[in-house]
């Protein structure tokens, strides 16, 4: 491992990077916005399903409760007609708790597409990033290539200034 944190076999030369430009930026971000978009969408929709089943919850407790309060009142004092009411409202009770748990079964359903679309709209991302830093240790690599070279050609021009120095000294001197 380097100090910045990569593999050895990864690390780029200590290169300047100021040069480098991405040709998919534009698009990279186009990605990311789509992203911030879908978790935007993500957030208001887990919004939603949790009211839902919190709707879901209390309509339960109040059926329970109103099913409990109804055999109460029976034992108490029976009374036919009010028990017939009573029936005809948990049975509407019951079908507003079916319409809720429908409600939620449909937010959960688009909660997991959103979920895929998430992910793979991530996996996208996940793609050009790794694109983008291959593309980067390449130009960095063929920075540091051309670093190299050029100091290379530098020391050779050096050195045939060394040697006409030398001859110059040698002849100087005689």
């Amino acid at each position: 491992m380097t100090r910045d944190g990569q593999p050895a076999s990864q690390s780029v030369p200590n290169v300047d990077l100021r040069g480098f430009s991405y040709a998919l930026t534009p698009y990279l971000r186009k990605q990311e916005w789509q992203m911030e978009r879908l978790q935007a969408r993500m957030t208001g929709l887990q919004h939603s399903l949790a009211q839902a089943e919190h709707a879901l919850q209390e309509q339960e407790a109040s059926l329970q409760a109103h099913a409990a309060q109804m055999r109460q009142a029976m034992h108490s004092r029976p009374d036919p007609l009010l028990h017939r009411r009573g029936l005809a409202f948990l049975s509407g009770l019951h079908a507003r708790i079916d319409s809720q748990k429908q409600e939620v079964q449909a937010l959960r359903a688009q909660k997991a597409d959103l979920q895929a679309e998430c992910l793979a709209q991530q996996r996208s991302i996940d793609g050009l990033l790794e694109h983008r830093t291959q593309a980067l240790h390449e130009y960095a690599l063929e920075a540091g290539r051309a670093a190299a070279a050029e100091a290379d050609r530098d020391w050779v021009g050096r050195l045939a200034m060394r040697q006409q120095l030398r001859e110059f000294r040698v002849e100087q001197s005689e």
